[in-house]
């Protein structure tokens, strides 16, 4: 028998909860600093993770901050002063880790945010966001209930989604300034 709707939101709030409990708060003023501290922000991710870097690219760029997604036709070249935020849940997705190197060998600073700081991905990072939460990418047998990595991916929407409002709230803007920047193109 399957569980009703309200037991299976239950228990995903609570699973990301316990997450964003254990965050530490210096990681979200460490991520603060050096985003405002970058020329250009770049954003790169996969899967699931992929659309939350995207959703933070967006975020930033209607604080008014210049922001680039890996990969689009359109992302210019990076350079020393930018910085790579690099997000992979287990911290060893191959092109993720890859691209960190690359920006890092092209003199920009990385970002990564991931699950466990023994991580390729956090070894090369100049800031490390740990978001602690099992991923079955790296142990099939992590406790949940939710499938996959759910409960990270939902944990990292908030803390980017909270990472945006204290950028905006740093930045002067408010939601009639960003919505000058929302796209009209719909």
């Amino acid at each position: 028998m399957t569980l009703p709707l309200s037991e299976w939101i239950r228990h995903d709030l609570g699973e990301v909860t316990a997450i964003l409990d254990r965050v530490d708060e210096a990681g979200a003023a460490a991520m603060v600093d050096a985003i405002l501290s970058a020329e250009r922000v770049f954003v790169v991710a996969l899967g699931r993770s992929g659309m939350l870097a995207r959703m933070f690219a967006m975020r930033l760029m209607q604080i008014g901050l210049t922001a680039h997604v890996v990969g689009d036709v359109t992302t210019p070249a990076i350079a020393p002063g930018d910085l790579l935020v690099a997000i992979s849940g287990s911290g060893r997705t191959e092109t993720v880790v890859a691209m960190a190197r690359k920006a890092s060998g092209f003199g920009a600073g990385v970002l990564a945010i991931t699950s466990h700081a023994a991580t390729p991905l956090a070894e090369i990072a100049d800031v490390v966001i740990i978001l602690p939460a099992g991923s079955v990418k790296t142990n099939v047998a992590t406790p949940t209930r939710l499938p996959l990595a759910n409960a990270l991916e939902q944990a990292m929407a908030i803390y980017l989604d909270c990472v945006g409002a204290m950028l905006a709230e740093r930045c002067g803007q408010d939601n009639a300034a960003m919505m000058r920047r929302h796209a009209n193109l719909e």
